[in-house]
């Protein structure tokens, strides 16, 4: 892994990412490894991947349903981040936006306030005669908040207290945490072949759509196909005759293949 490691990273684009799929029994040392090549600094995340159903019922130590995804960049500061989201389900929706308005739509409000104390500017000075909380400034330029109270986008209170509207569909969805649930398929057309929506996850997040994706260790040919269905450049490679009349089989099309055999 060490020798592939270091002509991975040479390969990398100044923006590229490394996604490493691992098991816990030796993806810790593969990180002091990854660590070494890259630099301590470029680790981006260690992603908790629960790959299936609970199982190991009558192994003598806790059940495995879990493995590790070790995210590298080739620089921590250039990689490209698309800023891909999930959106709420149905339950967080009304529990996070509990209010309807006249037309049924959920929302919630939040302070016209924020931590924090301004001296100087707008965003200290009162509003409509409304001072700053002690300790807190405006959100924003108090003329913003005429703007928004123009188009019903304020909510004020029996008291006064004024309060901003945000709207569940408007919210552009939730920051993805490390800890994934993509359980791989019941009936893998090739041993190791990984969930689709979590490798098209991956190639959304860290590729632009003239990026060029490589797997090293191929497989079944999923992250090849997930990457074509993106409409990005893919290159696979693998040593399994297996592996290799798979990925002939399900991804038809023009492509090159090359043996080096």
């Amino acid at each position: 892994m060490w020798e592939r490691l270091i002509i991975l990273r040479e390969l990398l684009s100044e923006r590229g990412s490394l996604y490493l799929h691992i098991d816990c029994k030796t993806g810790h040392y593969i990180k002091v490894i990854l660590d070494e090549i890259f630099g301590a600094e470029n680790f981006k995340n260690d992603i908790a991947r629960i790959k299936s159903n609970p199982k190991n019922f009558h192994r003598k130590a806790w059940g495995n349903e879990k493995d590790m995804i070790l995210f590298y960049a080739k620089n921590f500061r250039e990689n490209i981040w698309n800023d891909v989201k999930t959106s709420l389900g149905d339950e967080e929706i009304a529990t996070r936006f509990p209010k309807l308005d006249a037309d049924g739509r959920r929302y919630t409000t939040i302070p016209l306030h924020a931590p924090g104390e301004t001296k100087d500017g707008a965003t200290g000075q009162a509003w409509r005669g409304i001072p700053t909380p002690s300790g807190r400034h405006w959100r924003t330029d108090p003329a913003e908040f005429d703007r928004l109270d123009a188009e019903g986008k304020i909510e004020w209170s029996s008291n006064g207290n004024p309060r901003i509207k945000k709207y569940a569909d408007e919210h552009s969805g939730k920051k993805i945490q490390d800890i994934w649930t993509f359980k791989d398929p019941q009936n893998p057309v090739y041993p190791t072949e990984k969930n689709h929506d979590m490798l098209k996850l991956i190639i959304s997040q860290s590729s632009l759509e003239d990026s060029i994706v490589l797997d090293c260790f191929a497989g079944s040919g999923a992250s090849l196909l997930c990457a074509r269905e993106l409409g990005r450049k893919w290159i696979g490679i693998d040593s399994s005759d297996e592996a290799i009349s798979v990925i002939r089989k399900n991804m038809p099309g023009e492509y090159a293949f090359v043996s080096l055999l």
